[in-house]
């Protein structure tokens, strides 16, 4: 009936792209009968996708189940389970149930009206992320924490001591403090992963979705805290070796994700405007960020995002600048790397407030681009912060 209904968060994992609400008023959902999730859907399966239109009226398309694949999620850098889905219904943006009968098949993360196909997160993922959020110790979903590519080269196969008939992927590189970080190396060559077989191109036999991508062995099917047996060729000798599994945690990240939204921290002083970078912060430029960011920026993301050279090092930025008579010059300034705060090196936003707290003002900064540094004026800086405050 289009009326709104006050909850409260209970929980959100954007690595699968879910929260839980709790509805706080329970006449508010006096009438409605819960459901329960589905055993299994597979292919080609037969379900019913519901959703609400703008005038508040419920709308009904039926679908197919097309096939199941581990692919990124829409809204976050994730990777997770997914069914194709084949509906005559125009799904209106995301979050739309999809029924196999009384019974929650999935939900709909994206559409798209060209192909007339959507994105489904499989019940089974649900049930577990409802299930882990409601008794207060909330674990997750497990990460092995690497990064690795297809191995069809044979001239590289043979270097890595891998024959050309078995299959493998290689692994380039490990985050540190994973799980893969204690046990494997770049340029391993993973052959089995948990008992099951790894073929060129990553993928294995699953019991349930026929062909998938192997990480779907690691949060689909692990829980963070357990262990896998994982076969390897580490130069040109095999071995097995047991990989801990983790959830993954962006804290020691250069440049952490930030897909839920949270506050960050920032700076403004003389119009000067500092924050750190993050990886929602080039998302929001769209499908096409690569391009219509600093290519610098996108640079680091993509080479450097989990490597910092120390312990907390971030990006520090001078992300953009309000305009006033004490910045002229500067107003053209976006997302400049900042090294130095009043001559002092900056490793993240924690050492731009220690200086200013301990100075009082900005007085200068060094950026990366530039081999002078920018100034403000400090007889002036008073007058203008309370310019700037009224202004913006």
């Amino acid at each position: 009936a289009g009326e709104k209904i006050t909850t409260t968060l209970v929980k959100a994992d954007p690595q699968v792209g879910l929260a839980l609400l709790h509805v706080a008023d329970a006449d508010a959902l006096a009438g409605l009968n819960p459901i329960g999730p589905a055993e299994s859907a597979t292919a080609e399966s037969q379900v019913e996708i519901i959703q609400i239109d703008e005038t508040s009226g419920v709308q009904r398309g039926d679908g197919q189940l097309v096939k199941a694949l581990v692919d990124a999620l829409p809204s976050a850098p994730y990777s997770a389970l997914q069914y194709d889905v084949l509906t005559d219904l125009n799904v209106d943006g995301n979050g739309a149930p999809v029924l196999s009968g009384d019974h929650l098949a999935g939900i709909i993360l994206s559409y798209s009206r060209a192909s007339r196909t959507g994105k489904m997160l499989p019940a089974v993922y649900i049930a577990r992320f409802i299930n882990d959020a409601r008794d207060g110790d909330y674990d997750g979903f497990a990460s092995a924490g690497f990064s690795w590519k297809p191995l069809v080269d044979p001239t590289k196969r043979a270097y890595l001591g891998v024959d050309a008939e078995s299959g493998g992927i290689q692994i380039l590189n490990c985050l540190p403090g994973s799980g893969a970080g204690e046990v494997l190396k770049p340029n391993d060559v993973v052959l089995t992963w948990d008992g099951h077989a790894v073929d060129k191109l990553g993928y294995y036999a699953d019991d349930d979705y026929d062909r998938l991508l192997f990480p779907h062995l690691i949060k689909g099917r692990r829980k963070p805290g357990e262990t896998v047996t994982v076969g390897i060729v580490r130069d040109g000798a095999p071995s097995e070796v047991q990989v801990p599994l983790t959830r993954r945690n962006e804290d020691g990240d250069l440049i952490p994700e930030n897909v839920v939204g949270d506050p960050c921290p920032y700076l403004i002083d003389g119009g000067l405007v500092i924050r750190e970078l993050n990886g929602r912060m080039l998302h929001a430029y769209g499908g096409q960020w690569q391009t219509r960011t600093d290519p610098r920026l996108a640079h680091l993301y993509l080479t450097r995002q989990y490597a910092p050279e120390q312990p907390g090092d971030r990006v520090v930025l001078l992300s953009a600048v309000l305009p006033d008579p004490i910045n002229i010059g500067y107003q053209h300034f976006r997302d400049q790397i900042i090294e130095k705060v009043n001559g002092e090196p900056v490793r993240n936003i924690r050492d731009v407030f220690r200086i200013v707290d301990a100075e009082g003002s900005i007085r200068s900064l060094s950026l990366r681009a530039m081999h002078i540094d920018i100034v403000l004026d400090q007889k002036e800086l008073p007058a203008a912060n309370q310019r700037i405050a009224h202004q913006y």
